[in-house]
C-alpha cells in the first residue's frame, strides 16, 4: 500500500460515519462503534425514545455511552498532520513514462501530468492547470458544495422538526377524531333506540287492539251460544206440549229463531302491521352476495335462464340426467353457493308468483321423492293464497297473514345461527330464526311449490345486488 492510501485510511479511521467529518467529542458505545456525541444524540427522535446504534442497530443505553479521549487526541493530531503529509508527498509524484515530476492536472481525465505528458495528442484540447491552481479551483468547488449541503441539511432538519411536531399532534388528532366519531354514533344510537321504542310501542298498541277485537269476538260468540241454548230450551219445551199446542206455537218459534239459525260463527283475524326499520337495508347491503342457480340440482319441470339468475315452471319436463343432486319430485333448485361460515344477504324477486318457497337448506337435503316444507332440512318462507288472502308460512312455527310480497330479502349469519326474511321493498322484517342448530354446509333454496298439480305462473328471479339500490 502506497503512502497516499495509508493517509486516506488514517483519515477514514478518524471520520464519524454520521457527519463524515473528523470526530468531535467522540464517544464509544458498548458494541464498539464510535461517533461524535452530538451526532449520536441526534439519532434519538424523541427524548424518551429508544436509541439504536447507527451501525449495527443494537439498543444503546445511556450508561453505554463512554467518552473516547484517546480518539479525540488522535483526531486532533491527524487533522494537523494531514496537510504536512500531503505536502511532503508532492515530490513523490513522478511520471512513470517520462521520469519527470507531475506538476500539472488534467480536469477531463482527472489525473496528474508531467510537462512531457502535456505534449501528448490525448491532452491537446483538455483543460490542464498547474497543480496548485487546480487544487485551489477544486477547493472552491468543495466549499460551494459544502455550502449547498449545509443549506440542504438545514432544510431537512426543518422538515424533520415539522414531522416530529406532526407526530406529537397525531395522537391529539386521533383522540379528537375518536371523540367526534363517538358523539356522532351516539346520536345515531339514540335515534335508533327511540325508533325501536316507538316500534315496540306500536306493537304493544296493536296487541291491545287485537285483544279488544278478540274480547268482542268472544262476547259475540258467547251471546250467540246463549241464544242457541235458549232456542234449544224453547224447542225442548215445545216437545212436551200437546200436539195441537205444539203445532200452533211451532211457526212462531221457528220464525223467531230463523235469523239465529242462518248465522255462522266468526273468528276474528289478528292484524299485525310491520313497519320499515330505518337503515336496515343499508346495513344488510354490506353483506350482499352474488347468488346463482345450480342447474345440476334443478327439477326437470323448472326452466333456468342462461345467466342462472331466474327460474320458471314448464308443463313439459325437460330431458335431463337423473343425477343424485337433482330434485325429481319437489319443484326446487338450489343456489350454486355453499355457506359454512360468515354473513350473507341476497334478494329475490317473486313478483306476481302466487306460490313460492325461498330460504336455505342443508346441503344434504333430500333430493328424491316428496319434500315437506316442515322438513328439518329446510329453513324457508313459503307463500300461498286462499281466496283473496295471501299467507306466509314460516317453516318452523307459524302462519302470518300478509300482503303479497314483491321482493324478498334473505340474511344468513352462519356463525350466530341466525336467518331472517325481509320485505326488500319497504325494509320491514317478515320473520326470523335464531339459535338454529346448523349442521354442515347450507345452500340457498328456491321452489315453485305448485299445489294440487296446478301449474304456477310467473318466475323467481335473483336480483343483481349492484342494480338493486
Amino acid at each position: 500500500m502506497d503512502a497516499r492510501n495509508l493517509i486516506e485510511n488514517l483519515k477514514a479511521d478518524l471520520t464519524c460515519s454520521i457527519c463524515l467529518g473528523y470526530f468531535t467529542d467522540p464517544v464509544i458505545v458498548k458494541c464498539g462503534h464510535s461517533f461524535c456525541r452530538v451526532c449520536l444524540l441526534r439519532c434519538r427522535e424523541e427524548a424518551d425514545a429508544t436509541l439504536n446504534c447507527p451501525e449495527c442497530r443494537r439498543v444503546i443505553e445511556d450508561s453505554d455511552v463512554v467518552p473516547n479521549r484517546k480518539l479525540e487526541n488522535l483526531c486532533t493530531t491527524g487533522k494537523r498532520l494531514r496537510p504536512h503529509l500531503l505536502e511532503s508527498m508532492v515530490d513523490l509524484y513522478v511520471c512513470d513514462h517520462h521520469g519527470e515530476k507531475e506538476k500539472l492536472f488534467c480536469e477531463e481525465d482527472q489525473r496528474l501530468l508531467c510537462a512531457s505528458c502535456l505534449l501528448a495528442p490525448g491532452h491537446k484540447d483538455h483543460t490542464v492547470l498547474p497543480l496548485e491552481m487546480a487544487a485551489h479551483k477544486c477547493k472552491d468547488k468543495i466549499k460551494h458544495t459544502l455550502n449547498t449541503l449545509q443549506q440542504k441539511e438545514e432544510e431537512y432538519n426543518v422538515a424533520l422538526d415539522r414531522v416530529r411536531r406532526r407526530g406529537r399532534l397525531c395522537k391529539k388528532d386521533l383522540y379528537t377524531l375518536k371523540v367526534s366519531v363517538k358523539v356522532e354514533y351516539q346520536k345515531l344510537h339514540d335515534f335508533l333506540w327511540e325508533e325501536e321504542e316507538l316500534y315496540l310501542e306500536t306493537l304493544d298498541q296493536q296487541y291491545k287492539n287485537n285483544l279488544e277485537k278478540l274480547e268482542l269476538n268472544k262476547a259475540k260468540l258467547s251471546q250467540q251460544i246463549q241464544n242457541l241454548e235458549r232456542m234449544k230450551l224453547e224447542l225442548e219445551e215445545n216437545l212436551d206440549k200437546e200436539p195441537l199446542e205444539m203445532l200452533l206455537d211451532m211457526k212462531d218459534t221457528l220464525a223467531r229463531n230463523e235469523e239465529l239459525l242462518l248465522q255462522e260463527p266468526e273468528v276474528a283475524s289478528l292484524a299485525w302491521n310491520t313497519s320499515s326499520i330505518i337503515g336496515l337495508r343499508e346495513m344488510l347491503m354490506s353483506f350482499q352476495s352474488d347468488i346463482s342457480l345450480d342447474p345440476e340440482s334443478s327439477n326437470p319441470h323448472l326452466i333456468l335462464s342462461e345467466d342462472l339468475k331466474s327460474v320458471k315452471y314448464g308443463d313439459v319436463p325437460q330431458d335431463l340426467p337423473d343425477n343424485k343432486e337433482r330434485f325429481d319430485v319437489a319443484l326446487a333448485v338450489l343456489g350454486a353457493q355453499t355457506f359454512s361460515l360468515g354473513q350473507y344477504y341476497w334478494e329475490v324477486k317473486v313478483g306476481d308468483k302466487t306460490e313460492w318457497e325461498v330460504g336455505v337448506c342443508k346441503d344434504s337435503v333430500r333430493r328424491k321423492g316428496q319434500l315437506s316444507s316442515l322438513s328439518e332440512d329446510l329453513l324457508t318462507l313459503e307463500s300461498f293464497r286462499s281466496g283473496y288472502n295471501c299467507f306466509l308460512w314460516n317453516s318452523q312455527y307459524s302462519i302470518h297473514r300478509s300482503q303479497p310480497i314483491e321482493k324478498l330479502g334473505i340474511f344468513l349469519d352462519y356463525d350466530k345461527r341466525h336467518i331472517a326474511f325481509y320485505d326488500a321493498v319497504d325494509g320491514s322484517l317478515i320473520s326470523n330464526f335464531s339459535e338454529i342448530a346448523f349442521e354442515g354446509p347450507l345452500r340457498p333454496y328456491f321452489s315453485l311449490c305448485c299445489r294440487k298439480g296446478e301449474s304456477a305462473p310467473g318466475s323467481i328471479m335473483l336480483i343483481n345486488m349492484g342494480d338493486s339500490q
